[in-house]
């Protein structure tokens, strides 16, 4: 079984969009198996963080690896805007917790890896903070349709080089 039939078997058929390109193969994230990004820009989108090219993992995992997961490293949970334009600045974080913190255009282009360009009905997905004490990836969910990984970035001044 190749890993999109995976993918299709364990959320819906109609994943993944046409959005991001995808490499070929899959990675383990804290035991979720994930089918990362290639370093690329998704459809529509214009990044202005480098960095996001490749921050972003399509989950093959089934839900109930998902569930196990949010138990045990989300803290919270952090509201969708109700349109792609109300997302805030590409370089604004949407979670941030100190040195660590989730860019707006990565959770949009992660909106519109499991939703499409069109529309979307943000009451349908739920982005899940985890990165309050240990920062791991966060997670974005989209109901019986799929959820894709975050990583987050590291704001430290070292990183930055200031």
């Amino acid at each position: 079984m190749t890993v999109v039939e995976r993918l299709q078997s364990n959320w819906s058929d109609e994943l993944p969009h046409g959005v991001m390109e995808w490499q070929d193969e899959t990675n383990t994230v804290i035991e979720l198996e994930i089918l990362p990004n290639r370093p690329v820009e998704p459809d529509g989108m214009r990044l202005t963080d480098e960095s996001a090219k490749g921050a972003i993992g399509l989950v093959v995992s089934p839900p109930t690896k998902v569930d196990e997961y949010v138990d045990v490293l989300a803290d919270d949970t952090v509201d969708i805007p109700e349109y792609y334009s109300r997302f805030p600045d590409n370089r604004e974080p949407m979670i941030q917790h100190g040195d660590d913190a989730l860019f707006s255009e990565w959770v949009e282009a992660a909106v519109r890896v499991l939703n499409g360009g069109g529309r979307y009905d943000e009451s349908e997905f739920t982005l899940y903070d985890c990165l309050v004490d240990d920062p791991q990836p966060c997670l974005l969910l989209r109901e019986r349709v799929g959820a894709v990984l975050l990583a987050p970035a590291d704001l430290s001044p070292e990183v930055k080089g200031l």
